[in-house]
């Protein structure tokens, strides 16, 4: 026993003999401290260089080839009433006008009614999963309001279509850590979709 004893001793003790680069420790410290650098950098890389203020998503998201129409969401087929509901929806490319890339941007529009403000709904979804460069334009993108109008079909709309009240939305943004920032607003047509009812849309003034 005491020779298995001086035996563990003499080999801690050789441990420490070795000068500080030999030592297990020092390169198990070596090893554990790359892992940290490895880490951070891909921190830095993914999350710090891609992070925006609300200023600068703004500036950098460009919204064209902008159109609007009333879509039929689903048919009703219920006791006492068979009919649509009508939507409304937008559709819009976007165009990376800043100097850094976009990606994983969260699109949210607020359907309003132009007489009163009072809210239709609301349509909203992720884009951009893969990276829009400096400059590069997106697909079309649809943003559709998940309430409307119901009528017993889309043909009724059209022959009431003096009745309907004005709408427009207005489309926010929200990107990583940014805050949801108002990117455009815009009026929604008397367009139904697959029918020639067609009112010409005007940009709304954005809001302060």
């Amino acid at each position: 026993m005491e020779a298995e004893r001086n035996e563990q001793r003499e080999i801690l003790f050789e441990e420490y003999r070795k000068k500080f680069w030999q030592r297990s420790k020092f390169w198990l410290g070596i090893v554990l401290c790359g892992i940290f650098i490895v880490f951070a950098l891909v921190f830095k890389r993914t999350i710090v260089d891609t992070s925006m203020t609300a200023e600068e998503l703004k500036s950098s998201l460009e919204l064209f080839d902008i159109s609007s129409r009333w879509v039929v969401k689903e048919k009703i087929v219920e006791p006492g009433f068979q009919g649509v509901i009508l939507v409304p929806e937008v559709s819009f490319r976007i165009r990376n006008a800043g100097t850094r890339q976009l990606s994983y941007v969260f699109l949210l529009g607020v359907f309003r009614f132009l007489d009163n403000g009072r809210t239709i709904g609301e349509g909203y979804r992720m884009t951009l999963h893969k990276p829009l460069l400096p400059g590069r334009e997106s697909d079309s993108i649809n943003l559709r309001c998940g309430f409307g109008y119901r009528a017993s079909s889309a043909e009724a709309f059209e022959r009431n279509r003096k009745d309907w009240r004005n709408a427009f939305t207005e489309v926010f943004a929200k990107s990583k850590n940014s805050k949801l920032v108002l990117i455009k607003t815009f009026y929604i047509s008397r367009l139904i979709s697959g029918q020639e009812i067609e009112v010409k849309t005007a940009p709304l003034p954005a809001k302060p």
